[in-house]
């Protein structure tokens, strides 16, 4: 499940939309690895919006020294004993997304700064205010990342190559590239869109926390660590710290999963520990990604809850129901537990979701019966008086195509009780409408008759006399 975010910048990086916009939204630091022209920078530039305008700054690993970074120190201050700099529109100190670029060709004193601006949030031991940084390397350079101090590396919580669209293109593939660049950074996701996105992935982070998720991550890394350690040290001398599988790893695993809660995962925990695996190991530390598939599968069990709060399992049922009817079917059998279990915001927020789904053209018809559900309950909510509102207009613009039709639907029939009984129909309907009564009538015929209306005019139903006649003879009003 994705929410469609990196694709919007740049192609193809879809797959790795939960990892990199999970750590994003939880402050984590991660690496990028891939050519020149693969639009890293392009991508951290456009996330950055989210935590505002003049939140980004790039520096290379290579040329960018103490003063570019920092700033001037300011002598003033170093004569009264103290360390500060002199910023400018460069400097580190205000920035929010940080980006190195080829830091796997950083010269040991310029890893030395960088490692403490990982480990510490610190810049010569003054705090900085930076929520991600992100690396970038050249494949090449990073094959060989030996040249990379192992400290350094291990501050970041994932490794993710980035495609690099050398094969396997379609015509349809190149097209959507041009038009992507076409459109440029303005076009890509609001800022506002990022900053809600975010928000939203915290959020379901602390309600994972809330739901003892890092219990059973841990539960399940109890399981999978000492195996994989044990097996890589009879491979070889690839060296995992404890900082990675104490610390990165289950954050990792719990940003992605955050990311995926929001995106309507079923399992957010198993979907968030397969790409932790994929990117803060397997890539990171070149672990065959078979033998971890292996060993996720003897342990992911660990990853479920046993007896699941009565709050995720309303959650998990409601996004297992995926068409609208399901899960209107399943808020209307359940509805006094979801407002018992859930908050009353989350309730809102499923019920503009479906209304989406209702608004759409050619589903107006749903709007119908979705206004009885939440009458029916007594739901009092901006989502009912949305709902009212969209109907009405529906329902309008329904009666107004129908009505020429009633004139003479009837002309030609044989008479008799079939006739009678859709004469009675259509008087009893005029009369409604005539009266202002037709709209807001909640009776079961007449509900019927407010979604065939709706669908007659979305051209959902047949548009001839015969069949509008045979739904008039079978309606009960």
């Amino acid at each position: 499940m994705s929410l469609q975010i990196l694709n919007r910048i740049n192609f193809g990086y879809g797959e790795l939309e939960p990892t990199i916009v999970g750590l994003m939204a939880m402050h984590k630091s991660f690496m990028l690895i891939g050519r020149h022209g693969t639009g890293k920078t392009r991508l951290a530039r456009m996330l950055s919006l989210g935590y505002g305008e003049d939140a980004f700054v790039f520096y290379d690993a290579t040329k960018d020294d103490l003063i570019s970074i920092a700033g001037v120190p300011d002598p003033e201050a170093l004569k009264g004993g103290r360390l500060h700099f002199v910023p400018h529109e460069r400097s580190i100190w205000a920035k929010s997304t940080i980006v190195v670029d080829e830091i796997t060709r950083a010269g040991k004193e310029s890893q030395n700064l960088w490692l403490e601006i990982l480990e510490d949030r610190r810049c010569f031991g003054l705090p900085l205010a930076y929520r991600t940084l992100i690396a970038t390397a050249n494949p090449e350079s990073y094959a060989a990342a030996f040249q990379l101090d192992e400290a350094l590396l291990d501050r970041f919580h994932a490794v993710l190559p980035v495609p690099e669209h050398q094969s396997h293109l379609s015509a349809a593939d190149v097209k959507a590239m041009i038009g992507l660049a076409a459109r440029g950074e303005d076009n890509a996701v609001s800022p506002e869109e990022l900053a809600r996105t975010f928000t939203e992935i915290q959020q379901a982070h602390a309600d994972l926390l809330a739901e003892g998720a890092m219990d059973r991550v841990a539960d399940y890394l109890g399981q999978l660590v000492p195996a994989l350690l044990a097996t890589i040290k009879e491979q070889g001398d690839t060296y995992i710290s404890a900082r990675t599988f104490s610390r990165n790893l289950p954050e990792t695993i719990m940003a992605v999963a955050a990311y995926q809660r929001v995106a309507g995962s079923p399992q957010p925990l198993r979907s968030g520990a397969i790409q932790a695996l994929r990117y803060a190991i397997a890539t990171k530390f070149q672990v065959r990604p078979v033998l971890l598939e292996q060993l996720h599968e003897a342990a992911e069990s660990l990853l479920k809850a046993t007896d699941l709060a009565a709050g995720e399992k309303l959650r998990l049922e409601l996004t297992a129901a995926t068409t609208f009817e399901e899960r209107l079917g399943y808020l209307d059998a359940n509805w006094e537990a979801i407002n018992d279990n859930l908050s009353s915001d989350e309730l809102e927020k499923i019920l503009l979701q479906l209304l989406r789904g209702a608004s759409a053209k050619g589903e107006q018809e749903k709007l119908v019966e979705l206004r009885h559900v939440l009458e029916s309950h007594g739901h009092k909510g901006d989502a009912l008086r949305q709902v009212d509102g969209r109907l009405i207009i529906a329902l309008n613009g329904a009666i107004n195509r129908f009505m020429p039709k009633l004139g003479v639907v009837t002309a030609g029939r044989k008479q008799g009780a079939e006739l009678d009984r859709v004469q009675q129909t259509i008087s009893t309907f005029q009369k409604l409408v005539s009266e202002g009564r037709f709209i807001s009538n909640r009776e079961p015929g007449v509900r019927k008759l407010q979604a065939y209306l709706i669908d007659f005019k979305e051209g959902d139903v047949p548009d001839d006399l015969d069949s509008i006649y045979t739904f008039l003879s079978e309606l009960e009003l």
